[in-house]
């Protein structure tokens, strides 16, 4: 416990916390128009490998960082090709997905460093962190406030703005409206494919960065594995929340703390524990929904379903 009240751990939850962010806003945008995206560990996967890549060969962090996107847009994209044009489920593509991005990622990876598990070879630029003027100068604040990995401030951003998009522009109510009815949308005369697919490249953008962070920004390197689990993380936490922004960001935020938690009893525990210890910890936040949900609705503040 000592080891847990202290600035240090606090960074590390930062630190932590921000791949999972991306990739649970990149889950609650495509779920929010009905279609879900199912395939975002394996986005995350192939957006930190074709980052650093491309940020090998172009010699630039932030066309590295472009690349790795348009991996992650272009990859969505197939969710929808597959799903809207040819039928198939949406779930099922996004498990193919995920599936075969590992494979594809160990093969591009070994034709451009002839390693199979390490992107060391490659000397590519990569992010750093970002000291802000003024703050940075303040005990304590400035430690909390400043420093930080530049893409820890982007998901931040995001994370605000994504909010506002989705619950306070219009673009944003339609696409609720879909996930919520689609066939009411579509008599409203609302596209709801197009809303979809405008889902899909903010989930796959989203998703990308998430492992952009990983690899360039968190860790100067790839390697196999990179995402592992933080994807599949992000959509448990958008199927706790149920919709709910503030619930998203709880959820995360518990995934996180734990995580953290989990690396500091790294060697006094097994390890297949301490890799539940995050899960275990959702698993109680859902049980204490579940019986403040029920409270609620034995006072009447909130309607039976």
């Amino acid at each position: 416990m000592t080891n847990v009240f202290t600035i240090d751990f606090l960074l590390r939850v930062i630190r932590l916390i921000t791949p999972i962010l991306f990739a649970s806003l990149g889950s609650f945008v495509a779920s929010s128009t009905g279609i879900g995206n199912i395939a975002i560990e394996g986005i995350m996967t192939m957006g930190a490998l074709m980052g650093i890549i491309g940020s090998y060969l172009t010699k630039s962090a932030f066309l590295g960082l472009l690349i790795g996107v348009l991996t992650g847009v272009f990859m969505a994209l197939l969710i929808a090709f597959f799903s809207m044009r040819l039928g198939a489920n949406a779930t099922l593509v996004g498990i193919a997905l995920n599936t075969f991005s590992s494979s594809l990622a160990a093969f591009i990876l070994y034709q451009f460093t002839g390693e199979k598990g390490t992107s060391a070879k490659l000397f590519a630029p990569t992010f750093g962190t970002w000291d802000i003027p003024v703050i940075k100068d303040i005990p304590i604040l400035g430690q909390l406030l400043s420093g930080h990995l530049i893409l820890v401030y982007v998901v931040v951003i995001a994370a605000i703005l994504l909010y506002i998009f989705l619950y306070k522009t219009p673009t944003g109510l339609r696409m609720r409206s879909c996930g919520l009815n689609a066939d009411a949308a579509r008599t409203a005369g609302i596209n709801v494919e197009r809303l979809q697919i405008l889902s899909l490249i903010l989930s796959g953008t989203l998703a990308a960065l998430g492992g952009i962070y990983l690899s360039m920004n968190y860790s100067p390197i790839y390697t196999n594995g990179i995402a592992a689990g933080l994807g599949w993380m992000g959509i448990a936490a958008n199927g706790i929340a149920s919709g709910s922004y503030g619930i998203l960001m709880l959820a995360t935020a518990v995934f996180g703390v734990f995580r953290s938690i989990s690396i500091i009893l790294a060697g006094k525990l097994p390890v297949d524990l301490i890799g539940a210890v995050p899960y275990f910890a959702v698993l109680l936040v859902i049980v204490a929904l579940a019986v403040i949900q029920t409270i609620r609705t034995k006072q009447g503040k909130v309607a039976e379903q």
